[in-house]
C-alpha cells in the first residue's frame, strides 16, 4: 500500500520544468500570483507549489484559475487533474479527466489522464489500454512515458518501468519526476544504492521537493537523513509517513522528545495509523509508561493485525511487567509471523536464560539456528546456555563460532566469557526449563 501511495504521488506531482529555486517559495509565488491575477504562468507556478505541499483545496482553486486564463488548454486541465490524482480519489480523477474529454476526447493527453485515473483505482490493465491509445494518438510523449513507467512499476515490471523512465529523461532532462520514479522502482526492488543515486539526481533538479526529501531520508542514516526528513515534514506537514519516518529515526538516535513530537503530529492527522500508534507505544515504553504503551500496541494491532514487530514489542513489554509466560507467547507468535527475523527468538532465549531455564533457551536457539546457522548473536547465547549447564567445552565452541559469525556481536563480552571459562573448573548442574 505504501508503494502504491508513493506511486500515485509521483505521478500526480509531475511538474513542468520550472526554476528549482522558484518551485517551493510559496510566499513569493503567492505574491506573484496575487499581483498577476491574469498571468497564467504565475497562477500555474503557485498552484503546482500548493499541490506539492498537499494544500489540495487551494491548489485546485488556483489551477482552475490558470486553466480558465488559458482557455482550458489540455495541458492546463491536466495540471488541474493532478490535484485529484494526488488525493487518491478515483471519482474526482475521472471527473477531472472528463474536462479533457470535452476539449479533445482523442488527444494523447486525454488518454494519459484516464490512465492516471485507473492507476488511482489500482487498475493497471485498464491504464495500459489508455496508454496504448495515447501512443496511437501521438503527442504528450513525456507524460506518456512517465505514466508508462509508473504503470509498469505498479506491476513490479522492473525492466519495462526502467526503460520508460529513461525514455522520459531523454525527452526532458530538466524534469525530476522520472528520476523520482526510478528511485522508487529501485527502492521497491531492494536496490538501495541505485535508489539513493536516483533520488539525489531528482533533488539536484528540484532541491526543495518534500517527497524526494522523504524518499531519500528514509534510505539514509544519521544527520543527513534527519535533515531530509525534517525538510519533508516542513514542506508537507500533512504527510503522515514522513512524520513516522522522522519519529523512527529520532527514536533510534535516542531523541525521545523529537520522536514523540513526530508521532503526535502523525496521530493528529489520523488515529488509524498502526505505525504511528506503535511508534508512540515505543516512546511510552521507553519512558516507563507500560500501561500506556500496551494500549498503543493493542490499538496498532486492531488497525493492522499480526504485525510481527508490534507483537514482539508486546512481548518485551510483558517481560518488563514480569508476565513471563505472556512474553514467551508473544515471542513465539512474532517468530511464527516472521521466521526470517531472528529478533523474537533472540529475545525469548535471553528471557529464558535470565530465568535460569537453559533447556527452554536452547530450544529457542535451536529453532533460530536452523534458519540462521551462523548468526553471531544466537551463537553467543548458545554459549551462555552451555556455560550455564557447566559444559565449558561446549560453551567455548559456540563462543568461538560467534566470534566468526555474522551480524553485530559484543566481541569483548565473548572474549571475557572465554577467559572466565578458562579460570573456572567444569561443573555440571541440573538442567532446568522445558523446550519451547
Amino acid at each position: 500500500m505504501t508503494h502504491l501511495r508513493t506511486l500515485l504521488l509521483s505521478g500526480a506531482l509531475a511538474l513542468a520544468a520550472l526554476p528549482a529555486a522558484a518551485q517551493h517559495d510559496l510566499a513569493a509565488l503567492r505574491a506573484a500570483a496575487e499581483s498577476g491575477r491574469t498571468d497564467a504562468a504565475a497562477q500555474t507556478a503557485y498552484g503546482r507549489a500548493l499541490l506539492q505541499a498537499e494544500r489540495f483545496a487551494e491548489a485546485e482553486r488556483v489551477l482552475r484559475t490558470a486553466a480558465r486564463l488559458q482557455q482550458d488548454a489540455l495541458e492546463a486541465l491536466y495540471d488541474l487533474a493532478r490535484v485529484a490524482f494526488a488525493q487518491n480519489d478515483y471519482g474526482k480523477s475521472r471527473a477531472a479527466c472528463r474536462l479533457l474529454e470535452r476539449k479533445d476526447r482523442r488527444a494523447a493527453l486525454t488518454h494519459v489522464c484516464r490512465a492516471r485515473a485507473f492507476l488511482v483505482w489500482n487498475r493497471a490493465g485498464r491504464a495500459f489500454e489508455e496508454l496504448e491509445a495515447a501512443t496511437a494518438a501521438g503527442g504528450a510523449e513525456f507524460e506518456l512515458q512517465l505514466a508508462l513507467g509508473d504503470a509498469h512499476r505498479l506491476r513490479a515490471e522492473v525492466s519495462e518501468a526502467e526503460t520508460a523512465y529513461r525514455a522520459a529523461i531523454a525527452l526532458d532532462a530538466r524534469r525530476p519526476d522520472p528520476w523520482v520514479g526510478l528511485g522508487q522502482l529501485y527502492s521497491q526492488s531492494s536496490r538501495d544504492d541505485e535508489a539513493v543515486r536516483a533520488f539525489r539526481q531528482a533533488r539536484t533538479l528540484d532541491p526543495n521537493d518534500p517527497m524526494t526529501a522523504f524518499e531519500l531520508g528514509r534510505l539514509l542514516r544519521g544527520a543527513e537523513a534527519r535533515r531530509l526528513l525534517e525538510a519533508a515534514v516542513a514542506g508537507r506537514p500533512t504527510h503522515v509517513e514522513a512524520q513516522i519516518a522522522l519519529g523512527d529515526l529520532a527514536l533510534a538516535e535516542g531523541d525521545q522528545a523529537a520522536a514523540r513530537a513526530a508521532y503526535e503530529a502523525a496521530l493528529a492527522r489520523t488515529e488509524a495509523d498502526a505505525a504511528a500508534q506503535a511508534g508512540m507505544g515505543r516512546v511510552l515504553m521507553a519512558a516507563g509508561d507500560l500501561e500506556g504503551a500496551e494500549a498503543r500496541f493493542q490499538r496498532a494491532l486492531e488497525i493492522v493485525p499480526n504485525v510481527p514487530d508490534v507483537v514482539r514489542l508486546l512481548g518485551e513489554l510483558y517481560e518488563r511487567q514480569d508476565r513471563t509466560q505472556d512474553a514467551f507467547a508473544q515471542y513465539r507468535h512474532a517468530n511464527d509471523l516472521d521466521p526470517r527475523n531472528p529478533a523474537a527468538l533472540l529475545a525469548a532465549a535471553r528471557l529464558a536464560l535470565a530465568q535460569n531455564r537453559d533447556v527452554l533457551a536452547t530450544g529457542f536457539l535451536d529453532r533460530l539456528l536452523q534458519r540462521h546457522e551462523n548468526l553471531a548473536a544466537g551463537l553467543e547465547l548458545y554459549g551462555d546456555a552451555m556455560r550455564a549447564r557447566g559444559d565449558g567445552a561446549g560453551a567455548r565452541r559456540y563462543y568461538d563460532r560467534a566470534l566468526r559469525g555474522n551480524g553485530d556481536v559484543d566481541r569483548a563480552r565473548i572474549q571475557a566469557s572465554i577467559r572466565a571459562l578458562e579460570q573456572q573448573p567444569t561443573r555440571t548442574r541440573v538442567q532446568r526449563g522445558t523446550a519451547p
